[in-house]
């Protein structure tokens, strides 16, 4: 597992947003369909050859977005969450790991939380602290 200062997690979120900017968009266009898919059969307007066309696509979507989820394991981060976005580092704050925590919005790492912790037990860094 490697292991990462601040300043190497940090200079990932530029691709981290780009990530998930795109992972945000293959979602909305799925949900888009599957609510059309949705509003067809509930008018009673089945079409089996057009919905199987529907759902291929939205599977194809969803698999798009979970291999833009999967270039985020290739950097070496967790990915927490899609909605919102949330990334965790591993990361060595005083002799223990801990994960970094990013969520999308942050332009810097500032927050912690420990392997068994989630991200509503985060804490801040300590400050003047060593990468």
């Amino acid at each position: 597992m490697k292991l990462f200062t601040v300043e190497e997690a940090e200079a990932l979120i530029p691709e981290l947003e780009r990530i998930f900017s795109a992972v945000a968009e293959l979602a909305a266009r799925a949900e888009a369909k599957a609510l059309a898919l949705r509003r067809r059969d509930e008018r009673g307007e089945s079409d089996p050859a057009a919905a199987a066309i529907e759902r291929a696509q939205i599977q194809f979507l969803a698999q798009s977005a979970d291999e833009r989820l999967r270039e985020v394991v290739e950097l070496g981060a967790v990915p927490k969450g899609v909605a919102p976005a949330l990334v965790d580092f591993p990361h060595r704050l005083g002799g223990r790991d801990v994960y970094l925590c990013w969520r999308l919005g942050e332009k810097r790492l500032t927050h912690y939380h420990g392997f068994d912790e989630g991200f509503s037990e985060r804490r801040p860094l300590p400050r003047g602290r060593p990468s």
